[in-house]
């Protein structure tokens, strides 16, 4: 049931959301949302007791984005009644991209727990089939509008490189952008300060430093931080907000990406990065402009080839030789463990040639002036017979393990009650398509071939045939997600029969890596760790253990991972 404040009015929460693209829509501004939103409150008697706003993903449930996961938690503690936003897709992603049946599960979620759903533009969102099939012609339309605007953009923005202007917010590394005097951006000139970096990590990886040394270009990174020099992004307004490690401290990837850019060589390029996962298209399809270069062409070709050249050098070959390889990860720094071997020694133990699993935190963090997690080595016998020792008491007791995939079975069916419901939804559009495609069938008019009504009708039932089509996919979509995240009981006998079989040659299996990790990837085994401490997770449950103590071969015994081991 609904809930009043004090003075009688429905409590109400705002959420505006914008993209990178929205910024440039005044329409869609975060103020022109909020005074919009403001004026609709009022009108309706709400009392505004939260606003919320943010700039992410349409593609994540609202309840899963860090400012709209609070208004949807406000809703579900009872401290609001109803969530207000601009428009639809403010909700969710546009149609286009194929998330819009996140929206009937939405209002019907929110339903249940007695809340409303409005949007400024069309009112409260209702439940019934009707209401739903509106709402999500309104969220279709919303996306097509978006996606015009986004096309209208685009096709501009090329006109304009291909007379030879940049069109761009924020200037490259190394230059400064130049505006005329309508305030737009129409080339670059070179910021000498920082382009002295550039040609300085050009110098160090095609030619090599003051000892003539090429540097890797983690080396490049680290020597960089170690002067302290400002990265790329301490350049921007608000950096602060947004940036995790110290002013100075330069990443593998920041060097990596002034390495690769042909703008350097003096071609800007416009087209070459694709949406919000900046996918590359291949460069011919990209409209290019010339700006000043601050390192000759032959110098930027020689760093492409030393590229090339580095990727072909792969590392040794440790796949089978970790058990939890890909499925470890420390629990104080969040990072993915990988597998090592000790190749130094520390006097009176003998160490070489153990392995163990390194936090790669390491891998992209400078430690002399980062300073280290604490957590960074585990030995990896002692983890791997850890968490060997629990499976193998998962085998051992038949009906404890039966009836822990029966509670994991349970939990997951819960947990895909979502996409059960979206399936539901989807099911009942597509009895409606296939009700307007009767209709269609039934009206073809007895007029003279290629006729106008005629016509009319066709593309009629072509759009209706094409949403079928559409429809269908989704389906064939949300089963697929149930597949996957079910735990059927024909996978559970599966891994009970495989119980039986490993209880009965254990020890094979004990000499035998393949064979665990196949018992491994078959419960689902991931494990983070603490200092001294494993919590190991799978489909029949979680456990916390205690990381066991080996000896070295000078005979000390430690901790598998304590600080002493950072001299490795």
């Amino acid at each position: 049931m609904l809930q009043v404040s004090g003075n009688g009015h429905k409590r109400a929460v705002l959420y505006a959301r914008v993209s990178t693209d929205d910024q440039k829509d005044k329409g869609y501004s975060l103020p022109s949302q909020f005074d919009a939103m403001r004026k609709y409150a009022a009108q309706n008697g709400f009392e505004i007791v939260g606003e919320f706003q943010e700039d992410f993903s349409g593609a994540t449930p609202i309840e899963y984005r860090p400012e709209g996961g609070k208004a949807y938690a406000m809703l579900q503690s009872g401290d609001a009644d109803v969530i207000i936003a601009y428009r639809i897709d403010r909700y969710v992603r546009p149609p286009e991209d194929g998330d819009e049946w996140d929206l009937p599960v939405l209002i019907r979620g929110l339903a249940k727990l007695g809340k409303e759903i409005h949007v400024c533009n069309r009112g409260k969102l209702g439940t019934s089939f009707a209401d739903l099939l509106i709402a999500m012609l309104d969220a279709k339309k919303a996306g097509e509008e978006r996606r015009d605007f986004r096309e209208r953009s685009m096709r501009g923005k090329r006109a304009k490189v291909k007379t030879g202007k940049v069109v761009i917010g924020r200037p490259p590394y190394g230059y400064r952008l130049i505006r005329d005097e309508d305030g737009k951006t129409i080339t670059f000139e070179i910021d000498e300060p920082t382009a002295r970096i550039v040609r300085l990590i050009y110098r160090w990886y095609v030619d090599g430093d003051e000892h003539g040394e090429r540097l890797s270009i983690h080396a490049i990174a680290r020597r960089l931080s170690e002067m302290k020099t400002p990265v790329p992004s301490e350049l921007q307004r608000g950096y602060e907000k947004v940036r995790k490690r110290g002013a100075g401290m330069w990443s593998r990837m920041t060097v990596i990406s002034i390495l690769r850019n042909e703008v350097y060589a003096g071609v800007w390029r416009y087209g070459v990065k694709v949406g919000a996962t900046h996918t590359r298209r291949p460069i011919d399809e990209s409209v290019s402009a010339n700006v000043p270069a601050i390192i000759d062409r032959e110098t930027w070709k020689r760093a492409q080839a030393q590229r090339a050249h580095n990727k072909t050098l792969s590392p040794r070959n440790v796949k089978n030789e970790y058990l939890l390889r890909g499925l470890i990860r420390c629990g104080l720094c969040n990072t993915l463990y990988i597998g090592t071997f000790s190749i130094g020694k520390k006097p009176g133990i003998n160490d070489r040639g153990r392995r163990y699993y390194r936090d790669d935190w390491v891998g992209d963090h400078h430690v002399h002036l980062e300073g280290r997690c604490p957590n960074k080595y585990i030995r990896a016998d002692a983890i791997e017979a850890d968490v060997w020792d629990e499976i193998k008491g998962l085998f051992q007791d038949h009906d404890k393990l039966r009836a822990e995939l029966k509670a994991a079975q349970q939990n997951a069916n819960e947990q895909l009650k979502s996409i059960r419901d979206k399936l539901q939804i989807t099911d009942d559009f597509i009895k409606h398509f296939q009700g307007e495609a009767a209709k269609i069938a039934s009206a073809w008019p007895d007029t003279e071939k290629g006729g106008t009504v005629q016509k009319l009708m066709k593309e009629k039932e072509r759009q209706v045939n094409a949403r079928l089509d559409e429809l269908a996919r989704q389906r064939a979509k949300h089963i697929k997600e149930i597949e996957m995240g079910s735990v059927t009981d024909e996978r559970i006998e599966t891994i009970m029969t495989f119980a039986r079989r490993v209880r009965r040659g254990i020890s094979k299996a004990e000499n035998n890596s393949k064979a665990k990790r196949r018992i491994i990837d078959a419960l689902g085994v991931s494990v983070i760790v603490t200092p001294g401490k494993y919590h190991l997770k799978c489909i029949v449950g979680e456990k916390d253990g205690e990381i066991r103590k080996l000896k070295y071969g000078g005979g000390m015994a430690i901790v598998s991972n304590p600080r002493s081991l950072t001299c490795l």
